[in-house]
């Protein structure tokens, strides 16, 4: 910079003039807008996420009157090259049904441990398995892992 009379001229000039000072206030006007309507947005995607979630719960059935019992005993027979031999629809054709205490426990434990590994340890969503499921479908461009726990497959199957 020239700090001689005339540079020192021109840069008070330059400071103090009305196009310098209209053009900075435009600029804080202009980033305060935005401000608020990114605040604005926000608030009201929240609003938005916050009344789907209330009306899914809203809509969804009392627990209480959820019949969990399976309402049909269907199987199907395949041959060794996956062909459907036969279907056994007729209820207690093939299966019987038993209560929780007529099952051994090692079979439950065996059964907990094949399907969901961390059930006792998590309150019917698996956040890790969902995690893990995720990275693996973006990893392999696959859907090779299901992440749904045993609480949310009976759910599924039941609601």
């Amino acid at each position: 910079m020239n700090y001689g009379r005339k540079g020192v001229r021109q840069k008070k000039k330059q400071l103090t003039s009305t196009g310098s000072r209209i053009g900075a206030k435009l600029g804080v006007n202009i980033c305060k807008v935005l401000l608020v309507c990114a605040v604005a947005v926000i608030v009201g995607g929240g609003c938005v996420v916050a009344g789907m979630v209330k009306g899914v719960i809203d809509s969804a059935p009392d627990i209480s009157t959820i019949d969990v019992s399976p309402t049909g005993f269907a199987t199907k027979v395949y041959d060794n090259e996956g062909n459907e031999i036969q279907s056994l629809v007729a209820s207690g054709s093939n299966r019987v049904a038993k209560s929780i205490d007529e099952i051994p426990v090692y079979l439950q434990h065996a059964f907990v441990v094949l399907e969901d590994e961390r059930f006792y340890e998590h309150s019917g969503i698996d956040i890790r398995g969902i995690v893990r499921a995720a990275s693996e479908v973006i990893k392999t461009h696959s859907l090779s892992q299901g992440a749904s726990t045993i609480t949310q497959q009976l759910l599924k199957n039941n609601v």
